[in-house]
């Protein structure tokens, strides 16, 4: 009876780690290959570019970013994809270009960065975008998939299957 009681609590653990980042953040979305080779072809990675992808998901973005040659961040609040993506990054060998933190990106500092990548959904793309004004230096560039950021005005787009891609920068 104890040890049920011990199992019945380990997997209501383990339960609400992976359904509660589902239930405070955006639904995972695994973005196509064309797509994110579109964005690696958008972000005009130069070694060194330091690239953050805000819900990084699989690591996918990430992964192909630091294959071109950008030092990525990642940060996703799902703690199953964040272990898939660790994963992929130590399968690909990547580990000094890519990293993956576990931890939601609203209170982190996102002005180290060059370039953020971002597949949100409309209830944030208002609070995030002033998020980024606040924090992104001068000439920075946000790369939005799907959702516009209200009030910005976009200097580039383009469609990749069912996928609008939205390049901002910062004046």
């Amino acid at each position: 009876m104890l040890l049920a009681v011990i199992l019945l609590l380990i997997f209501a653990a383990i339960l609400y780690l992976l359904v509660r980042p589902t239930i405070r953040g955006a639904i995972y979305m695994p973005t196509p290959h064309e797509v994110v080779a579109k964005i690696v072809e958008l972000a005009k990675v130069v070694p060194g570019r330091k690239i953050v992808d805000i819900g990084s998901g699989d690591g996918r973005i990430l992964i192909a970013l630091a294959k071109a040659g950008s030092d990525t961040t990642g940060y996703e609040i799902n703690p199953a994809l964040v272990f898939l993506s660790r994963r992929r990054i130590i399968k690909a060998g990547l580990e000094r270009r890519a990293r993956v933190c576990w931890k939601s990106f609203w209170k982190e500092d996102l002005s180290k960065f060059d370039t953020v990548v971002v597949y949100g959904y409309p209830p944030i793309m208002k609070k995030l975008g002033d998020k980024l004004s606040r924090e992104m230096k001068p000439g920075a560039k946000v790369i939005s998939l799907v959702y516009p950021f209200p009030g910005w005005k976009s200097s580039e787009s383009c469609e990749v299957g069912n996928y609008r891609l939205l390049v901002y920068r910062k004046g």
